[in-house]
């Protein structure tokens, strides 16, 4: 890997060549050794600081280097040239010396010499990099077209098709693991293997693995290099379910050498770093990716740019490089490429720079400014948990998406009008426009955290589901103190946090139902939840009617507490006789066996053999 480096370093300097070549022609035999010994020292000065700072190398970056060194170069072998090569230079300098420039400048009492001469050639020579530098830094600004025009695009007239999940049951558990319930989590099974106070947990993503949705974070070394030069690798990772409040961290135990955390040739980022000629490592770091079989690698996104003065990305032609944890082999891959373990190809930071691109400039910079008519000009909501708060990661069909909403730029405006799913394996944006009044994900946070108080839980991952038909919002309520999960809160998306367009609960299946129930008697449109479940049989031990909605029992040698709801068009008064001793049989939602909760019971299949006179 080392090659690479010097490769890299070689390229960096090759804008000193044409000044060396002729500071070799002028001078003389002693000259040229010092020229040498100091073309020797500036690559091992540079190449020492090319291994360490891993500087960008997109060609717009590696173009300044080249030209700083070009003109470098020249001023100072035209210095030498003028002042030192040249027999003459003391005649010569005091004839210079009585130029206009000269004359003129003693005029207004400066006087300027070689010295002076020196500093002006290298702030002229600074000047042209400024000036080349502010070129494509207003192209930029002013021409984001190209960059917007390289974006995938599938944009739709209404959200029929989106890939919004949709909740029909009890069964259908939205995702509520927010990523720093996961995180507090992970961090306190850290001693689930051995030496585990020497490591950390720094970064995790969401990703598929064997068809569900998993938060995946790697052990990194914590306490620096003499830590790194003991251990020499990582015990493994971390993997949670994201749809399962319930869940544990589960430690997996696969040994990595090659880590962001890691030093020398085995840093992650350095090794990916000498494969990147041409691009920019996107994000602050890689991200982990485990495959089916549970083999850990590191995943980055490579990025460049449209031209050396368009320095916004092209979005359809980057890379994907892919690290072996284990063996260190790097491989890069085109987007269509990709190994089918890897589902976020795009990094979630190239798309929240994609997703802004299309929502401001997608009819042009000047459509977007004070003199434009700011004619579908729109912006990403900023309630997200990856790609600086504005992206959150969804589950659909096996895929992966990053989803937000894009509201007005208006700061007057809370409403929604758009939804944004780029696709994060092929990097797509799929736009579907809002037509109805539904309110941004910022706005169903506040609403709530009004709702709980006084709990004081804060909100946190809004995820926009389709209920009933009705999108809806379902924000995770966390403690404030430790990021524990505590409440759902299900809003209806367009209902202005009204009575009745809102519900609150401990769990996803209570609180879906109480949802529905609100929403049908306000809209008188009831909506009896459909249960899918195993059927139940068994003897009754327990009887209460907490209300005249619901009665609550539980079966001899089962732990759970079935409900059924007596508002339901399915409810017969038969039913409401159930006692201690009866014999029933139903179908209810599954749940987890190994802790106390409640069930619901469907009415249709419910049979009670112990009362002789039911239908």
């Amino acid at each position: 890997m080392l090659s690479y480096f010097a490769l890299i370093t070689l390229v960096k300097l090759s804008g000193l060549l044409i000044p060396f070549i002729w500071f070799l022609w002028i001078s003389n035999r002693r000259w040229r050794s010092w020229g040498i010994i100091a073309i020797v020292a500036l690559f091992i000065v540079s190449y020492i600081n090319t291994y360490f700072n891993l500087p960008d190398l997109a060609y717009p970056s590696l173009i300044d280097g080249w030209l700083m060194w070009l003109i470098g170069g020249f001023v100072v072998v035209l210095v030498l040239r003028r002042f030192v090569f040249n027999p003459n230079a003391v005649k010569e300098r005091a004839v210079n010396e009585d130029n206009f420039f000269s004359r003129l400048l003693r005029n207004f009492g400066i006087t300027i010499g070689w010295l002076g001469r020196l500093v002006g050639a290298a702030v002229l020579a600074i000047v042209i990099l400024m000036v080349l530098s502010g070129t494509a830094s207003v192209i930029t600004s002013m021409n984001p077209k190209p960059a917007v025009n390289s974006i995938k695009t599938d944009i739709n007239n209404s959200t029929d098709g989106a890939p919004m999940p949709v909740i029909k049951n009890s069964a259908e558990t939205p995702v509520v693991n927010a990523p720093q319930t996961v995180s507090t989590d992970m961090n306190n099974s850290l001693n689930s293997f051995k030496n585990s106070n020497v490591y950390d947990l720094n970064h995790m993503r969401v990703q598929m693995y064997n068809g569900k949705m998993v938060y995946v974070a790697p052990v990194e070394f914590s306490g620096g290099f003499w830590r790194y030069i003991h251990y020499q690798k990582v015990p493994g990772y971390f993997m949670t379910n994201a749809t399962d409040k319930n869940a544990d961290p589960k430690f997996v135990a696969k040994p990595m050498r090659y880590t962001p955390s890691a030093y020398f040739n085995r840093d992650a980022d350095r090794r990916i770093n000498a494969y990147s000629m041409g691009y920019t490592m996107v994000g602050d770091t890689s991200q982990l990716e485990v495959d089916n079989n549970g083999t850990p690698y590191y995943v980055r996104t490579l990025a460049k740019p449209i031209s050396y003065f368009n320095r916004n990305y092209d979005f359809k032609h980057y890379k994907v490089a892919v690290l072996n944890t284990i063996s260190g082999k790097v491989h890069v891959y085109s987007p269509n490429k990709v190994p089918k373990f890897v589902d976020v190809a795009a990094t979630p930071e190239l798309v929240q720079k994609e997703v802004s691109m299309f929502g401001r400039y997608r009819h042009g910079f000047w459509n977007a400014t004070s003199f434009g008519g700011h004619n579908d000009v729109m912006k990403p909501t900023q309630a997200g948990t990856e790609g600086g708060d504005t992206l959150t990661p969804y589950a659909y069909k096996g895929r992966i998406y990053y989803f937000t909403g894009m509201t007005s730029v208006n700061s007057h405006q809370s409403s929604i009008l758009g939804y944004a799913f780029v696709d994060a394996r092929t990097n797509t944006l799929h736009y579907y426009r809002e037509h109805g009044n539904v309110m941004t994900p910022e706005r169903a946070i506040s609403y709530a955290q009004q709702d709980i108080n006084p709990q004081n839980y804060k909100g946190t991952l809004p995820l926009l589901y389709r209920i009933n038909g009705n999108p809806t919002w379902v924000v995770s309520m966390l403690d404030r103190d430790n990021n524990s999960f505590m409440k759902f809160v299900y809003l209806l998306a367009d209902g202005n946090n009204q009575s009745g367009t809102y519900a609150i609960g401990d769990d996803a299946q209570s609180t879906l139902e109480m949802f529905q129930q609100r929403v049908g008697a306000k809209t008188g449109t009831t909506v009896e939840p459909k249960v899918t479940g195993k059927t139940i049989s068994g003897t009754v031990e327990r009887v209460v009617k907490p209300d005249d909605k619901q009665i609550l029992f539980i079966l001899k040698g089962d732990s759970h507490v079935y409900r059924m709801d007596t508002s339901a068009k399915s409810f017969e008064p038969i039913f409401q006789f159930i006692q201690s001793g009866d014999k029933v049989s139903f179908k209810a939602t599954a749940t987890d066996k190994n802790q106390l909760a409640t069930a619901n019971v469907g009415l249709e299949t419910y049979k009670n053999q112990s009362i002789k006179t039911q239908k």
